[in-house]
């Protein structure tokens, strides 16, 4: 019996305007009366993620920043960064680069330089993953850092990645996201270490847990689920991988799917 559901956001629950479908709630009230966790596995810092799961913020999980940090109940289970020494020198590649732009993810706060060079279409785009942020020169930040996220107008696999990962030292994974963004962060860490630990923490087996995905950043989260979906919409690779591809996340297929697979086992 299913008793954890893990799925990505952007491109995978999310419609195409960064919003959950009108029938969450009806999906989640299902979800909660048969005893089943939901979490969201984003590549978002908590920041992101939190404030559209307002309303079930004691209910669900989240796994954040691509699974570097955890939290359950609105309490966090776990936190992962990296000290200046390592997250600065992906700065200072990032800079070689014509159109990148870093964003500092920390603990608790949100890191930007030179905002007063962001034009409003740039805003619109941060505002959607970072509601807010704080300014600062990266050479005089101190703190460690969860991620660097690196945002491009453009084709970020094709026009930046090959050449920014030959830059990265080997303890680093550079994950394209979306087609404008790259996550840099510690190798170790991973969306699918993410469900592990959230398992371990709920005491749920892969057995009995199903995930959801579009982008190769959630690849490894089927290695801990008996069964994984892609949206039609999904990338080549993760539709390859995956056991399932379901209907695009503008046709709702994440929620329609959560709810025939717990009619299924029987859970109305």
């Amino acid at each position: 019996m299913i008793r954890l559901i893990v799925s990505d956001l952007d491109g995978c629950l999310f419609d195409g305007n960064g919003h959950l479908p009108e029938d969450f709630e009806e999906t989640f009230q299902l979800m909660q009366r048969n005893g089943v966790v939901f979490a969201a596995a984003s590549g978002r810092s908590v920041q992101g993620v939190a404030p559209h799961f307002a309303a079930w913020d004691q209910q669900i999980a989240m796994i954040t920043d691509n699974g570097a940090c955890g939290f359950l109940g609105g309490k966090r289970l776990w936190a992962e960064a990296l000290p200046k020494s390592r997250w600065f020198p992906v700065v200072r590649a990032a800079r070689t680069f014509q159109g990148l732009r870093c964003i500092g993810c920390g603990m608790d706060e949100i890191w930007l330089e030179h905002t007063e060079q962001l034009d409003e279409t740039s805003v619109r785009e941060l505002k959607k993953y970072y509601p807010s942020w704080r300014d600062v020169h990266y050479d005089d930040l101190k703190e460690d850092l969860i991620k660097l996220a690196l945002f491009y107008y453009g084709d970020i696999e094709k026009d930046v990645y090959p050449q920014f990962s030959q830059l990265m030292d080997q303890s680093l994974s550079v994950k394209v996201t979306s087609t404008t963004w790259i996550d840099v962060f510690d190798k170790r860490i991973s969306k699918g270490r993410g469900v592990a630990l959230l398992q371990e923490k709920l005491g749920i087996s892969k057995e009995k847990t199903i995930v959801f995905g579009d982008y190769p950043n959630d690849l490894s989260m089927a290695e801990y689920a008996f069964r994984s979906f892609a949206p039609s919409n999904a990338h080549p690779d993760v539709k390859a991988c995956f056991t399932d591809v379901i209907r695009s996340n503008l046709e709702g297929g994440v929620t329609e799917t959560i709810r025939k697979e717990l009619y299924r086992q029987g859970m109305g």
